[in-house]
């Protein structure tokens, strides 16, 4: 035996700050079966995270996602929504861009209560935005 101090290691059980926000706020259960009422709850998550600012989870193409959406658009009849991903499975997204999604290919939405990052150069002028319904505040 020495006289050395032993070391040890401590294990920090504690969440993140970031996740201890990310508290998921209840929503209406999302059983649509048409490719209209998946639009339509779609829409509704999706306006209400927009006016709010608050960032949304879904699934889209089998990936768990969280998002933060930034407008939401009609473009060739469909609906879709520009947002940056930032979680991935439950991993961060190694690079933020600026994502579209077609709102009838989304799943299981839920907001978050967490603030939405906003995106610096959305430029509503671009030809790819038909007509938009709903942007993210500017703050």
């Amino acid at each position: 035996m020495t006289d050395r101090p032993r070391k040890t290691l401590r294990l920090n059980m504690s969440r993140p700050s970031n996740e201890a926000q990310s508290e998921v706020i209840s929503s209406p259960a999302f059983t649509a079966k048409s490719s209209e009422e998946k639009e339509g709850v779609a829409l509704a998550l999706l306006t209400q995270a927009t006016k709010q600012g608050l960032s949304v989870k879904w699934a889209y193409n089998g990936t768990m996602m969280e998002a933060d959406p930034q407008v939401i658009y009609r473009r060739k009849d469909s609906l879709y929504c520009d947002a940056v991903v930032t979680q991935r499975d439950g991993t961060p997204a190694s690079e933020l861009k600026l994502g579209s999604f077609w709102l009838s290919g989304l799943q299981t939405i839920a907001l978050i209560g967490r603030k939405l990052t906003p995106w610096p150069s959305l430029d509503l002028s671009e030809a790819r935005y038909g007509v938009v319904l709903t942007v993210r505040d500017e703050a």
